[in-house]
């Protein structure tokens, strides 16, 4: 009789333990969504200023593109020039050379013509010329032929020197076009590069701000997740407590264990890179890695989460005490939810699943129930596995 007394005593003991800790778990847990309100608004504001960002940057590559575009019909327009230049420049040197030819054909015909008046060195003057007519008639003859040579001669000398006038005004502005086009395409190749630069910087602010944005979602949920999450905490709870499903669970073995072999590559606390919180540990190894049970517990949520990818949520009661573990970017998950799980039993693969940047287990362990952000619940797993 004393025994049955003493037996419905520690089950009804047992089970005033679990009803209270779940109204505790649930009181804090109502309190920390209270508390965290102001919390979720700061990473939706985040997410939209970082989308407001995102914007910018996009509409700031769009318009260098078109920068870009106009300054390269530009460079193929002065190309086209320059080798439209370049062609009349081996034209205007061909002329060039018809007119120093002809201006050498010139001199030495103006050679030619001096020459018939000038004999062994001595000049011949007009005046001998015209008094060696034998008559009136070859007189007039002699005087017309004179005057006929000295205007020929006047004119070729005339010709000769337009010729040379036009062909240094011909080089000079030949060289001068070509100049001025070559200047134009340097400086127009220089503002390509330099736009093209400035795009490549602007596409790597944007690459940046993605990234960004994936952190912050890394590190958040959904309203509606993290009611879910709730939801599922609490009906766990209730469940536990009205059927006693945890009566002997953890009870002989009260330490963690790591969940997967790996180095850690992001640790509990503020980032260095952006000050925000990590309420886990990122343990990084190869894809497919096992991950297991911490420690004894029950699966009160194992789903596809938009940013922690593949999760698995455990609750443990260890001495009394409500404990949570995460286990989140895993390749896939073989438990479900309402499943007891035995510490070291394997329960998923390390992934990349969701907001993720590599293969790695985001670890999380809570004193309590999970809360959302700031995860005021959260410790380092560091210090409770064995």
């Amino acid at each position: 009789m004393k025994r049955k007394y003493l037996r419905t005593t520690m089950i009804l003991g047992t089970a005033f333990l679990l009803i209270t800790s779940y109204t505790e778990s649930y009181a804090h847990a109502t309190s920390e969504r209270q508390f965290n309100t102001k919390q979720s608004l700061s990473s939706e504001q985040q997410l939209s200023k970082n989308d407001r960002q995102q914007d910018v940057a996009i509409n700031r590559i769009k318009s260098s593109e078109k920068q870009i575009e106009k300054i390269k019909r530009s460079v193929a327009d002065k190309q086209s020039k320059l080798v439209e230049s370049e062609a009349i420049s081996e034209s205007m040197k061909d002329q060039i050379d018809r007119l120093t030819k002809q201006i050498s054909i010139r001199d030495k015909l103006l050679k030619e013509r001096i020459r018939s008046i000038y004999i062994n060195g001595g000049a011949i003057s007009y005046l001998d010329v015209l008094l060696g007519a034998d008559s009136f008639g070859n007189f007039l003859d002699r005087l017309f032929a004179l005057k006929l040579i000295t205007e020929t001669d006047n004119k070729i000398l005339t010709a000769q020197e337009k010729d040379k006038k036009d062909q240094v005004s011909k080089q000079k502005i030949l060289k001068q076009e070509l100049i001025n086009l070559k200047n134009g395409l340097a400086d127009l190749k220089k503002l390509e590069n330099d736009l093209l630069q400035k795009q490549k910087d602007q596409k790597n602010e944007l690459a940046l701000l993605r990234k960004e944005a994936s952190k912050i979602k890394e590190k958040s949920m959904d309203k509606k997740e993290e009611k879910d999450i709730v939801k599922a905490q609490t009906d766990s709870a209730e469940n536990r407590a009205s059927t006693l499903s945890l009566k002997k669970l953890s009870l002989n073995k009260s330490d963690f264990i790591n969940p997967t072999q790996g180095y850690i590559s992001s640790g509990f606390g503020n980032r260095s890179f952006d000050n925000s919180f990590h309420p886990g540990i990122d343990i990084a190894n190869s894809e497919g890695t096992p991950v297991k049970a911490a420690a004894d517990g029950v699966v009160f949520r194992a789903y596809q989460s938009s940013s922690y990818g593949n999760t698995v949520m455990v609750s443990h009661q260890i001495d009394g005490k409500l404990y949570t573990t995460v286990y989140a970017h895993l390749n896939a998950y073989n438990v479900s939810t309402g499943e007891r799980v035995t510490q070291g039993q394997v329960i998923g693969g390390m992934g990349n699943t969701g907001e993720s940047f590599g293969s790695h287990l985001h670890f999380e362990l809570y004193i309590g129930p999970w809360t959302p952000p700031p995860h005021k619940g959260a410790v380092n797993p560091v210090s409770y596995i064995q």
